[in-house]
């Protein structure tokens, strides 16, 4: 019979053991300090310049060519230059959850604006033309489709969807 407790205790301590023996080296992974890089790129200084070494084409490994290189740095960025060419002007306004806006424009000079205070609304715009205008609002709504379609030489279009407090649907064109 004793043999058979001290198998049973050995039985029940083997998962217990295990845990413990984790833990240990967990703890002692967990002491070991970490090194990491920096998350953050240095800039380089406008006229700035940068020592690199280069192996020279001899045999010699002692040789070492250093050329100072010059770094320039863009005075602007993409998104700072002016718009150029087709002179188009699409903006979206949303608050709300789950709204959609597109906006497509083929021409020169079109302008397009959409305003949305409301949840799941959707708003196409097509503009194929020159110089064509379109501002679309829904205001209060839920679950509205608008799609705008201009063709070439259509009148400006500017159109309020609002839900009205007693529940009837306002639309201003």
């Amino acid at each position: 019979m004793p043999s058979a407790q001290t198998v049973r205790i050995s039985n029940m301590s083997r998962p217990y053991a295990a845990t413990a023996a984790s833990i240990a080296a967990f703890t002692v992974l967990a002491a070991a300090p970490a090194f990491a890089d920096s998350a953050y790129v240095t800039q380089a200084a406008v006229g700035g310049s940068a020592q690199i070494q280069m192996i020279g084409p001899s045999h010699n490994p002692q040789t070492a060519v250093t050329h100072a290189r010059s770094i320039s740095v863009p005075t602007s960025t993409p998104e700072m230059a002016a718009a150029r060419g087709s002179g188009h002007m699409a903006q979206t306004f949303q608050i709300g959850n789950h709204n959609h806006v597109a906006h497509l424009q083929v021409g020169t000079g079109n302008q397009s604006t959409a305003g949305i205070i409301g949840n799941l609304n959707q708003v196409g715009v097509l503009q194929a033309g020159n110089n064509l205008r379109s501002n679309v609002v829904l205001l209060g709504t839920q679950g509205l489709n608008v799609g705008v379609i201009q063709p070439p030489g259509s009148p400006p279009v500017s159109m309020l969807i609002a839900r009205l407090p007693n529940g009837g649907l306002l639309i201003k064109r």
